[in-house]
């Protein structure tokens, strides 16, 4: 999924994939100092295609 949102973010912005990697990983380092453990466990699962349901 994470390939999915940064040729996305490149596409929309106009940017090179490489900058657009850079951007996502911005974005989610973001969160991480913003958001709880549950709501990033979440974020990760959906980028890097992890489950994390019980």
């Amino acid at each position: 999924m994470k390939h999915i949102v940064r040729d996305h973010v490149a596409k929309e912005a106009g940017i090179s994939e490489f900058q657009a990697e850079k951007a996502v990983d911005a974005v989610v380092d973001y969160f991480k100092t913003r958001l709880n453990v549950e709501v990033n466990n979440e974020i990760q699962g959906v980028l890097f295609g992890e489950d994390r349901h019980d």
